[in-house]
């Protein structure tokens, strides 16, 4: 077998992996991480047989460092909550960060265009449209949600919502075909699974695509900007007056307004409320270092008023910033903030880049979904949100330097 042969077979190999993940990520439950663990596998035997180090490759350098950092603090607090007795098994979920940098080097040579990339989304959100609608016709689900929790899904289907669409205006007939049936179908499961905190991210994303797409496709274009405004306005009325929004967003200011006059009934946004409130009132005794990963719920506890036993069975507090900020203190924060505005920084200097635009741009949509998901979900708490991170970071932020993209 030829070198030319073999590399041939692993580029191919890379390709399969790397459209299946955006096809599968929600559809098979164990899909995700199991690609992320062959592409680090591949990443470490380039390290020892070629000696690549991506803390020192310029294009893998940020990367490498912002995750790494950020799985090193999470175990540093358990180190310093619990000492050696600490449960470090918990840190499992946050594997993924330390991988990153050996990931990204499996795959930082591939050529794959960006029309496959955007492809394999679209294909993605009309299976999981399929499977939320049997689920919801047939088998009598009121959160169809496949075979994950309903926030996570929903939150992963809305980033890959609006990864899908970054060339929209550049694109086909054919193309621009698939991306419509796509979107049209992909906003059926963002909204069945009720998930109040996703319909927020998605209002904020569209505002930032809204913005950014308005910018560069529609300048001087005056069909184009109506276009989009009309398109704009139609989303938004079309999208308040479903019933199961309209019944989510009342429900979430009523619910609110009686756990403020103290109402003891268990609700998904007095829960919430409840956490918030105790959780600043925890991060406030131990500010520097916080209390140690999965501790966070245990420390609120000693601050919370009421519904004690429904925090004590969470790993978490319905905030990303807050749960970290408990977790590892103003350390752990810091090392979030990094992990999420780093890249993004990095998104925003290239968006002007003709050669960079849409894979900064793709960079710049994750990492707001991922900021806005923190509001009132777990951004990276759970292991397939961590999955979707990471593989979308090697994929696009080592591209920001790269001088072969097709």
């Amino acid at each position: 077998m030829t070198v030319t042969t073999a590399d041939n077979r692993y580029s191919n190999f890379v390709f399969f992996l790397l459209l299946s993940f955006p096809v599968l990520i929600s559809s098979v439950k164990v899909f995700g991480n199991l690609i992320l663990l062959i592409f680090f596998f591949l990443g470490s035997y380039i390290f020892i047989t070629e000696k690549r180090n991506p803390f020192f490759i310029p294009e893998l350098k940020i990367l490498s460092w912002v995750t790494v950092s950020y799985f090193i603090v999470m175990m540093a607090s358990m180190v310093i909550a619990d000492g050696l007795s600490a449960q470090f098994h918990h840190l499992g979920r946050k594997l993924h960060f330390l991988l990153a940098p050996f990931i990204a080097l499996s795959i930082y040579d591939s050529n794959l265009s960006i029309e496959h990339l955007l492809r394999s989304l679209k294909f993605g959100l009309i299976l999981i449209s399929i499977i939320v609608l049997v689920q919801f016709f047939f088998l009598g689900h009121e959160r169809p949600s496949g075979m994950f929790n309903a926030n996570v899904f929903s939150d992963i289907v809305v980033a890959m919502f609006f990864l899908s669409i970054v060339r929209f205006f550049e694109e086909t007939r054919t193309e621009k075909f698939l991306s419509i049936i796509a979107v049209l179908i992909g906003i059926i499961p963002i909204v069945l699974s009720a998930s109040r905190g996703s319909w927020l991210s998605f209002l904020i994303l569209f505002l930032v695509y809204f913005v950014i797409t308005s910018s560069r496709f529609t300048k001087d274009n005056r069909k184009s900007i109506f276009g989009l405004i009309l398109l704009s306005i139609v989303l938004a009325f079309g999208f308040s007056q479903l019933k199961v929004v309209k019944q989510g967003v009342t429900s979430a200011f009523e619910n609110a307004q009686s756990w403020q006059v103290g109402d003891t009934n268990v609700n998904s946004t007095s829960l919430r409320l409840e956490m918030w409130r105790s959780g600043f009132l925890a991060a406030a005794d131990s500010p520097l270092f916080g209390y140690g990963y999965r501790n966070a719920n245990e420390a609120v506890l000693n601050y919370a008023r009421q519904n004690h036993k429904e925090i004590g069975e969470y790993t978490h507090l319905h905030n990303e910033y807050l749960t970290n900020l408990v977790s590892a203190g103003l350390i752990g924060l810091i090392s979030l903030f990094f992990l999420l505005f780093a890249p993004l920084i990095v998104f925003v200097k290239k968006l002007r880049n003709d050669r960079y635009y849409h894979y900064a741009l793709m960079g710049i949509l994750l990492c707001v979904a991922y900021i806005t998901f923190g509001f009132t979900h777990i951004a990276f708490g759970e292991e397939h949100m961590n999955a979707f991170y990471i593989f979308f970071l090697c994929l696009l932020l080592p591209r920001m330097k790269q001088s072969n993209l097709i």
